[in-house]
């Protein structure tokens, strides 16, 4: 995981400072570390660190420091060694309020991964279910820009769930959005509401939008085997979704295996009307004319895409348009640009033997 890693890296710039168990439990009444045999090692938190790097750090430390740094450590490295006496000490003295006021200043200064390092430490020591909350919509914001937190957002989402948090299922189907799962995320909102969650016109909107995009996915998986099922779950969506040249790409291969040939070269047009670049329109629109028989056509989007993307592939279909034009010399051409390419292609051998005996009859 690496977000987990991410985390623990912060560690690497903390300075722990050996400290008399003795001092805690006189003044802060914890008795129960003294039942421990290990030495204790408290961090300075790297707010403290920063502000006094020429400093002499062992020299007038203010408790509270210690208390950030430990709150630190317990967001960014759940498995450090010393994880649960620092649990046990901050169960005892109670400064939650300080962190949870130093979580707002630092969203306020925009620092929104150590706001979210403090979130969790909080978390992983109390509990809380709101701080839970709060850490899921840090985690969500830092999930837009950085994908490593998809996974800790899907993780401490499911937390939630697990705890009976119901906007968990936001923030779970939010994470499996990120991750493509239209279907996932769409039935983790319909538990929001099935729980009780209030359904705003965002969320309605973000259904509609789930729902489209689920099936979209659902049609895919099915095109080539069902492409009249498949223009059945897509054609109804095509008004919201007039401007995805993927979509309107994969109706234009759905009439191409039913051999509606100008359907589907007007929704490739419409495709490249979106994007002009798409070079799996091109090709599909060369495989269109050729079908239809229009190879001066087919030849002007082989040639246009072989220029752009030079695959074997391509040059064997623009090769058979040269044949069909009855351009031989061209069809040449290229055959001897497809055996630099690959000449043990088995349809470019095939396309050999084929003129050789053109050659042949002509002889």
């Amino acid at each position: 995981m690496d977000y987990i890693n991410h985390l623990k890296s912060n560690l690497s710039g903390l300075i722990f400072l050996e400290i008399n168990k003795n001092i805690l439990i006189e003044h802060f009444q914890i008795p129960e570390i003294r039942e421990t045999e290990e030495e204790l090692f408290l961090p300075l938190s790297p707010e403290y660190i920063a502000e006094n790097i020429n400093e002499d750090l062992t020299k007038n430390l203010p408790f509270g420091e210690f208390v950030k740094g430990m709150y630190y450590v317990a967001g960014a490295d759940t498995q450090f060694n010393q994880i649960e006496l620092y649990k046990t000490i901050l169960k005892k003295i109670g400064r939650e309020s300080v962190i949870k006021g130093l979580v707002s200043k630092l969203l306020k200064e925009e620092k929104v991964e150590e706001a979210l390092i403090y979130l969790l430490g909080l978390y992983h020591v109390h509990g809380e279910a709101e701080v839970l909350k709060n850490a899921l919509v840090v985690l969500e914001e830092l999930s837009l820009k950085t994908t490593m937190y998809r996974e800790a957002l899907q993780k401490y989402a499911e937390e939630a769930v697990a705890l009976g948090i119901n906007e968990g299922y936001l923030f779970k189907g939010s994470a499996l959005r990120f991750k493509d799962d239209f279907a996932g995320a769409l039935h983790n909102i319909r538990e929001y509401l099935r729980f009780g969650g209030e359904e705003t016109s965002e969320i309605t909107e973000e259904m509609e939008f789930l729902d489209r995009k689920s099936r979209i996915v659902e049609g895919e998986e099915i095109l080539y085997d069902n492409p009249e099922r498949f223009l059945e779950l897509v054609l109804p969506l095509l008004s919201r979704e007039e401007d995805n040249p993927r979509l309107l790409l994969m109706i234009a291969i759905a009439y191409r295996i039913l051999k509606n040939h100008e359907k589907a070269i007007f929704y490739l047009n419409d495709a490249l009307a979106v994007d002009e670049a798409y070079v799996d329109v091109l090709n599909e629109l060369g495989i269109n004319y050729a079908a239809i028989g229009d190879y001066t056509q087919a030849v002007n989007y082989f040639r246009t895409l072989f220029e752009q993307v030079r695959t074997i592939e391509i040059l064997t279909n623009l090769i058979m348009c040269y044949i069909n034009l009855g351009d031989l010399k061209s069809a040449k051409d290229h055959i001897a640009i497809g055996e630099l390419m690959d000449s043990e292609d088995e349809i470019l051998l095939e396309i050999k033997a084929y003129m050789d005996k053109l050659e042949e009859k002509k002889e």
